[in-house]
This record gives C-alpha cells, sequence and structure tokens, in this order.
C-alpha cells in the first residue's frame, strides 16, 4: 500500500542547510532569500510576502464570520504567518496549529509572536507528518491550508482532505488554496516544495467531492495568483452567487 497521507518535512530544497548562517537574518536582511531558504520568513515561501499572506488569511476569515469563541485549525502552520494574527484574537486554547518543522514554530514564537502570548492563549501544535489531525481531540469551526495543495501530488490532496474532512465540525468551513491550471498533466505523488503543482478545476472538484465534501470557489484575492476554495460538509454553511462580491478581497493599491 502506498503511503497515502505523508506529506513529510518541507525542506525538499537541497540548498538548505540546518543552522546555516540565514537562520540568522533579521527580517529586512532576509527579504531577498529565495523561497525555500533556511530562514523562518523565508522557509515557508517568498519572504517578501510574509506579511501580505498573513493579513489575507485573517481577512478571509474574518469575512466569513471568524469569532473570538471559534476553534481554528492551521495546516502547514509553519512560521505563523497566520497564527501571529489569530492567536492573540481567539480565546484560550482556540488556535491549534500542524507543521511537521517544529523549529518553524518555535522561532516564530520568539520573532514574531512572544512567549507571553502563548502562555496566555494556550496554542496546541502538532509536528506530526500525515493529515491526521484526530489528536487534538477537537472539532473545529474553521480549517485553513493557505499553500499546501499547491505543492501536494494528488496522493496528498486526497489525504489532505480526508483529514480535515475527520475533523471539521457539522457546519465548519475548510478554506484551502491551489493552483488552478487546466489540461495540466496530473504531477506525481508526494510533496513538492519549493517546486509548484497544478490542478484543473474538475479535478480538484472530483478531489473535494470524493472527500464527502461541498465546495465553492471564491474570488479572494491572492498575492501570489492561487485560487482560494471553500469545502464544507453542509453546503448551506458555504457563500451563495451574491456573496461574491464581498468575498473579493481587494486591497486598494498605496505607494
Amino acid at each position: 500500500m502506498r503511503n497515502f497521507f505523508r506529506f513529510g518535512n518541507r525542506a525538499t530544497n537541497p540548498n538548505v542547510r540546518r543552522g546555516s548562517p540565514e537562520r540568522a537574518l533579521d527580517i529586512d536582511a532576509a527579504m531577498d532569500l529565495p523561497p525555500g531558504a533556511d530562514h523562518y520568513r523565508a522557509f515557508v515561501g517568498p519572504p517578501a510576502r510574509y506579511g501580505m499572506i498573513s493579513a489575507t488569511q485573517f481577512a478571509l476569515l474574518f469575512a466569513f464570520g471568524l469569532r473570538e469563541t471559534d476553534k481554528v485549525l492551521d495546516i502547514g502552520c509553519g512560521s505563523l504567518r497566520l497564527g501571529r494574527l489569530l492567536i492573540p484574537f481567539l480565546r484560550e486554547g482556540g488556535y491549534f496549529g500542524v507543521d511537521p518543522n517544529g523549529w518553524l514554530i518555535e522561532e516564530a514564537i520568539d520573532r514574531e509572536l512572544g512567549r507571553d502570548a502563548v502562555r496566555l492563549k494556550r496554542p496546541s501544535f502538532s509536528h506530526n507528518e500525515d493529515f491526521k489531525f484526530d489528536s487534538f481531540g477537537q472539532r473545529f469551526d474553521f480549517i485553513i491550508a493557505q499553500s499546501i495543495a499547491t505543492h501536494c501530488g494528488p496522493d496528498l490532496v486526497a489525504g489532505m482532505l480526508a483529514g480535515a474532512q475527520a475533523v471539521i465540525g457539522d457546519d465548519g468551513l475548510f478554506l484551502f488554496t491551489y493552483r488552478n491550471l487546466e489540461n495540466e498533466a496530473l504531477p506525481a505523488d508526494g510533496w513538492h516544495y519549493p517546486g509548484v503543482v497544478h490542478y484543473g478545476a474538475d479535478r480538484m472538484d472530483a478531489f473535494v467531492s470524493e472527500a464527502g465534501f461541498a465546495s465553492v470557489r471564491l474570488p479572494w484575492f491572492h498575492p501570489g495568483g492561487a485560487t482560494w476554495m471553500a469545502a464544507a460538509k453542509n453546503r448551506e454553511r458555504l457563500p451563495a452567487a451574491e456573496d461574491m462580491p464581498a468575498l473579493a478581497g481587494t486591497v486598494l493599491s498605496r505607494p
């Protein structure tokens, strides 16, 4: 039987060297590093987008009615791009993050969030390498996976959706991104990082349906050009066509 769920360590970039001088760089000095470099902001993607990705994820959750009493699962929480905003907002014990790279979480706590926030809000973290989230013993109001399916082969996309289905609440909402490109050959199974994989709309719809979700694509802005999807057990939880203009995530230009 193939290893259906494992998405493994994200450090598939051969240029990453644990303990390299890159890791100690300050934020400004790290801005020019390539995605996958050995710095907590660069390892998860282009470091210049770190702040924008933080804000757009939080804004999307808020647009869908995020409340401070909600329980939120952040898949691939990495260096807490979302967590640094979400943990202070949610009540104690409301945030749950999963990432196989524990060093990213630790560095983000020390350099972005602060240990006092962790002691006060008591987020929960898991460093497992699969898409099974039942160890938290929690049903989630929101599950979010930003830039995870964009690096997943078909086996891992299916595993991520199955894992989310197992722990999402009956009225919960799963928000995730993928790269939409029609007539693209299916990528190989496994984890592709820092490479990016693409799926046509029909193929992604089939993945989501096979996992037992209803879904809809969102017009929400993504600085990297990815497509946001919303999936739910309860179709009524999804936005209607008339709601879509409010879900554009438009960011006004500024100098």
